[in-house]
């Protein structure tokens, strides 16, 4: 892969790696209100540890001091964290002139400067900024001191930023480390070395290692080149989740209306075995009006796994009438927790038109087009953990298909889209909602042995998907085999068939390589998008049937989940549709229903009450679905048809998307 060197100012640089490593995933057992586009990848309460020891007088960086660089990192940072964050902010060897010339007192100089409680923005500015370097590296200490001060939480973190080895002679830090990842199994701690040594960047690198956390160097501008854009704990990051907030009913009877687009539930614990009976549902109730079809997703991310890889979690869809029939419309997917590549758990199912089949429970000629929805999570990993899981809902109308063009019965060959070489530098998104969207041209990123990555393509009806990336220089450790896997979904969730040019084979699995320096791949969807292809295509086709936001899913699948998987595999990754954009129905995903949400949908479950119905938490009842646009307003939009559809649901990708966005301008910007 061909290299661009970086003229980034190290300040940003670090800024965004400071930022990233803050995200970390906080499972949904947190108790807390959960609003309009609560986010599951929240930062879990964290600890910056900044090195202000002598050596940061220095001025060897472009001729200022490593502390002023350090200084407008961070007043860099602050303004980007989100509103939910719990940071504080510690210092060792700011000494007084005494303490500095005392290596005893010295070495026990830790300051507390912002407590992490909650995030005091002007606080955290206002004490770096009075921070002057001048006495000792107490690195063990400090570490110490840090975590006692995190708040217990599922999972916290430390990011320590130090130039320099621990001088104090006390244990070695990464003693200490091992200690702290013993007695706090969350705790991760991440660290950089700025402009540090070889002794102290094996100290860092060990203290992250030993923790589960990930370490960066950052000694200059020439030599960041991959650590630069490092986000410190992605390999341990947040699904951002989107969706209104809703409390789905414990039994059948007390299932609560389910408002077309995307809602935010919460399930609150797995069970010994998959389909054990014994796991955790959610019940909802669709209103289809005559000629409607309810497509329907839930997908569930568990928190990371241990590496136990015969540990199976499944999360199910089932449909049954009011009276308990069994609608005989269902899907359940399942898979082992430490098999991270296969991403989050979606089901998704699509049901016959309402009242238009005779004979046929819940949705035959005497349907009255009510259907409770069962959403039910089993399985052993995070057993006792609640996890969120998003519920989509697009309400699709009959629409006169004689006046539509016709379907793909069979696979249509397309040339591949070239390997690209090189690209704009972009930032990993890790969930649907904050899926990085295609560009004009090729994009060029790092992808961490574990992680699940997403990009989104808009394309019309007529049109194919195409995608082709190529792997960089890496070096895998001794014995770690890595997977690359590449996959399609439309709109709704749904597998989409693709091929691997020039082979004519098709799969819903997308397509797997041995992941190797310089490896290639290229993937089309395997038929165009046609709205007749759901009802009469040929079996490549039926899940291209919907114009709007199609995704690919990428990861690097490593034989083994131990910390050795924790570096970064470079890549480059084009994406395109190909073929003119065509007619077909503007859907808006709302139906013909006048009135189909619950007057009341239900307060966010609390996982700390049970979830019992009506257990409001300090959120409330949950935000209204905005409605649909008229045809006028449509056309003034031009957004995609989806888009209506998930208007309730966006908001969880917002907060991501403009993290994201900041961090790319900031260094945008600086070049």
């Amino acid at each position: 892969m061909t290299s661009r060197p970086l003229s980034r100012p190290l300040a940003l640089a670090l800024a965004t790696i400071l930022l990233t490593s803050l995200v970390v995933l906080a499972p949904a057992a947190q108790p807390g209100a959960r609003a309009e586009g609560y986010n599951t990848g929240r930062t879990a309460p964290s600890m910056l540890v900044f090195d202000a020891s002598g050596s940061m007088r220095d001025a060897d960086v472009d001729g200022r001091s490593r502390m002023d660089v350090a200084k407008e990192a961070v007043t860099t940072l602050v303004p980007m964290l989100p509103e939910d964050a719990t940071v504080g902010l510690m210092t060792y060897g700011s000494s007084d002139a005494a303490t500095a010339a005392d290596q005893e007192a010295g070495c026990q100089d830790v300051k507390m400067l912002v407590e992490p409680t909650g995030l005091d923005r002007d606080g955290l500015i206002s004490a770096i900024e009075g921070v002057e370097p001048s006495g000792y590296t107490p690195i063990g200490l400090s570490l110490q001191k840090a975590a006692a001060a995190l708040p217990e939480a599922e999972m916290r973190s430390i990011v320590l930023v130090s130039d320099g080895i621990d001088e104090c002679g006390g244990p070695p830090p990464c003693e200490v480390a091992g200690d702290l990842a013993s007695q706090h199994p969350e705790l991760r701690i991440h660290t950089i070395g700025f402009k540090a040594e070889q002794d102290a960047r094996d100290e860092l690198s060990c203290i992250a290692e030993t923790t589960g956390g990930t370490f960066a160097d950052a000694s200059d501008a020439e030599t960041l080149r991959d650590e630069l854009l490092v986000k410190m704990t992605r390999a341990i990051q947040g699904y951002a989740t989107q969706g209104q907030a809703i409390t789905g009913g414990t039994t059948p009877e007390a299932a609560v209306d389910l408002p077309p687009g995307s809602s935010l539930d919460v399930l609150e614990h797995g069970s010994e075995a998959i389909d054990d009976g014994e796991g955790y549902s959610r019940f909802y109730r669709l209103q289809l009006a005559p000629g409607e079809i309810a497509h329907v997703s839930a997908t569930m991310v568990l928190p990371g796994g241990d590496g136990v890889d015969n540990r199976l979690a499944q999360l199910q869809l089932r449909t049954r009438s009011v009276d308990g029939v069994d609608c005989r419309i269902g899907d359940a997917q399942a898979r082992a927790e430490a098999d991270l590549g296969e991403g989050p758990i979606t089901s998704t199912i699509a049901t016959p038109r309402m009242g238009e089949t005779p004979n046929l429970s819940c949705f035959g000629e005497d349907a009255d087009g009510t259907v409770i929805l069962e959403v039910e999570r089993t399985g052993d990993p995070a057993l006792d953990e609640a996890v969120p899981v998003e519920v989509q809902f697009f309400a699709e109308e009959s629409v006169d298909l004689d006046r539509m063009p016709p379907p793909a019965t069979h696979m249509r060959p397309q040339e591949p889209l070239a390997v690209p070489t090189d690209g704009e530098q972009i930032q990993p998104a890790f969930s649907f909602a904050s899926a990085v969207p295609a560009q004009d041209g090729p994009m060029r990123g790092t992808i961490i042995p574990g992680e699940v990555q997403f990009f989104r393509i808009p394309a019309a009806y007529a049109q194919q998907v195409r995608a082709a990336l190529a792997l960089g220089d890496f070096t895998a450790p001794d014995g770690m085999d890595l997977t690359l896997q590449a996959r399609i979904f439309s709109p709704l969730r749904d597998s989409v068939y693709t091929a691997v040019p020039p082979s004519s084979d098709t799969s819903a699995s997308g397509a797997s390589a041995a992941a190797e320096p310089g490896a290639t791949m290229q993937l089309n969807q395997a038929a165009p998008i046609q709205f007749r292809n759901r009802e009469d295509g040929g079996a490549e086709a039926r899940s291209s049937f919907l114009t709007g936001d199609y995704y690919l899913q990428l990861a690097v699948v490593p034989s083994e989940y131990s910390a050795d998987r924790l570096f970064e595999v470079p890549y480059v990754i084009d994406l395109d549709v190909v073929g003119e954009a065509g007619v077909g129905p503007e859907l808006t995903g709302q139906g013909a229903v006048e009135d189909r949400s619950a007057a009341d949908p239900g307060a966010v479950a609390d996982p700390s009450d049970g979830g019992g119905e009506g257990g409001a938490s300090d959120g409330g009842g949950a935000p209204e679905l905005e409605a649909p646009p008229t045809d006028e307003e449509a056309g003034r939009l031009s957004l995609p048809p989806v888009v209506w559809a998930l208007l309730g649901g966006l908001g969880g990708g917002i907060l991501v998307a403009a993290l994201t966005i900041g961090a790319v301008a900031l260094v945008r910007r600086g070049r």
